[in-house]
């Protein structure tokens, strides 16, 4: 078997290659712009082994996993509030509530501003209303769900 330094000759008279390690020696010039990798090639035998090294991995890494566990965090978010829509409106499907009747079902002990978020955003996107339209701040107002909202939570049931 012919070692590489042996067909380098042939292959610089074959236009292939400049000469043997000059990419190598580009490479490493290239890299004097990043120095958080280092570069090292060695001639084991008949094969070179070419090795670049990131110094920040673990750095890189750790924000990574950082991100990703706030990402995770998020998501859970998400999907606890989604759970509390659809609770919310199974809720007022079987009755008209107040926002403390609501609360109380949910097993909290005070209306938390969440659930007034959620339960502004079910009446934004029209799938709960007020039982007193008229009174918005009416001590007796209630909320009920619309004839949307029952739609949205049959597709609910039926995409589960």
């Amino acid at each position: 078997m012919y070692g590489l330094k042996t067909l380098a000759p042939v292959f610089k008279r074959l236009g292939i290659i400049e000469q043997w390690g000059n990419g190598l020696k580009l490479i490493a010039e290239e890299l004097q712009n990043y120095p958080e990798i280092s570069f090292d090639w060695k001639e084991p035998g008949i094969a070179f082994r070419v090795t670049f090294t990131n110094h920040n991995f673990t750095k890189q890494h750790e924000l990574q996993h950082e991100l990703q566990h706030e990402l995770q965090q998020e998501l859970q978010q998400e999907l606890q509030q989604e759970s509390l829509y659809s609770r919310l409106l199974r809720l007022l499907e079987v009755k008209t509530s107040s926002t403390k009747e609501l609360s109380l079902a949910l097993g909290q002990k005070e209306i938390s501003g969440q659930l007034y978020s959620i339960i502004n955003k079910l009446r934004e996107n029209q799938l709960i209303e007020w039982t007193i339209p008229e009174k918005p701040k009416s001590s007796k107002q209630q909320y009920r769900i619309t004839q949307r909202g029952n739609i949205f939570l049959q597709l609910i049931r039926e995409h589960k």
